[in-house]
């Protein structure tokens, strides 16, 4: 089975985001090193939590510094974009990679309202609810140096002209989003991180396999679920490494994004019975443990979703403890 990641570049207590973005390159190399399939990175705007604000940037230097990983956003906010330009930044990462760049894209802000405003500006009060199938559909043409039918645009070429275009993936949190992609016929990823109410995974990948119209880019659907996950040699130590994590969701769900801090610390503001099970209801949301743990989890998932592939976001405090979590995921799932 392969296993994949989306890195937030979350930054933690009392470092810089240089510091943070070294480590991300760092944990790049390892992986392509150790035989991870993608290496995506998520978009987040105006916020202390989360650095990756231009994940096409970032993504450009990966490639630069990685050999064999697909390299990919997970995703580019489209709505904020012009479809044009999304498509001919695709286009120069496909000529400097070629066969390793993935485009995921989605329709969430990645931000608050104010980020909405700036990156969009008056744009935004004009802007059709419905525009993000339409983006998605002028980038699909824009790949094949074509416009569409309907467009104004005649003759307009979208450089450079490539072997290889990105792959092209819909990110989604929801049945909207699993049928969109499947009647344009294009890859999906579901992001469980986010959507872990009970059965709503399950109910859109159903949703887009029944729904999958195959098409130029995809013959039969192919799906990736991205979870959250925290390995340790033993369960008990993956809980511990765990809590820095759980402090991010408990504020998260506050309205309130935090840097993570040191598993000793991160806990001690939880004291009421009420907090307390929130802590636990939260852990449901992981897959923590040992190797022999999550394996059994990851099984599970594989045999009802017809996965071959997941992706996992890691966040733990102190980096080494941070790729050896993502080696005892490698290990744990490639032989499912």
């Amino acid at each position: 089975m392969k296993v994949s990641i989306l890195d937030q570049t979350q930054l933690i207590e009392h470092e810089n985001a240089e510091a943070e973005f070294n480590r991300t390159v760092e944990l790049a190399q390892y992986l392509d090193e150790i035989g991870y399939t993608r290496y995506w990175l998520s978009e987040h705007h105006s916020t202390d939590a989360l650095a990756g604000s231009a994940p096409e940037i970032l993504a450009s230097y990966l490639l630069a510094k990685t050999k064999k990983l697909r390299v990919g956003t997970g995703g580019v906010m489209l709505p904020h974009y012009s479809s044009y330009k999304v498509a001919e930044m695709f286009k120069v990462l496909s000529a400097l990679a070629p066969g390793r760049i993935d485009l995921g894209v989605g329709r969430a802000p990645g931000g608050h309202h104010l980020s909405n405003i700036a990156l969009q500006g008056e744009a935004l009060s004009k802007r059709n609810l419905d525009h993000f199938p339409q983006q998605i559909d002028e980038i699909l043409h824009y790949f094949k140096n074509e416009v569409p039918k309907e467009s104004k645009l005649k003759g307009l070429l979208t450089t450079p002209n490539v072997k290889q275009v990105a792959d092209f993936w819909v990110l989604g949190t929801s049945p909207s989003s699993a049928l969109l992609a499947a009647q344009k016929g294009l890859p999906y990823v579901f992001a469980q991180f986010i959507n872990y109410q009970p059965g709503g995974m399950e109910r859109a990948i159903a949703l887009y396999r029944k729904n999958f119209k195959p098409s130029e880019v995809l013959s039969e659907p192919k799906v990736i679920v991205t979870i959250k996950t925290i390995l340790a040699d033993t369960d008990e130590a993956a809980n511990e490494l765990a809590k820095s994590a759980l402090r991010f969701n408990f504020y998260l769900h506050r309205g309130i994004l935090t840097r993570l801090v040191s598993p000793s610390n991160a806990l001690i503001e939880v004291k009421t019975d009420r907090e307390k099970q929130e802590i636990e209801a939260l852990k449901e949301t992981y897959l923590i443990g040992s190797k022999d743990t999550v394996r059994k989890n990851v099984q599970y998932l594989k045999s009802k979703l017809d996965l071959d592939e997941i992706m996992t976001i890691s966040p733990i405090y102190h980096f080494e403890d941070r790729k050896y979590s993502l080696k005892l995921l490698k290990e744990a799932i490639e032989n499912i």
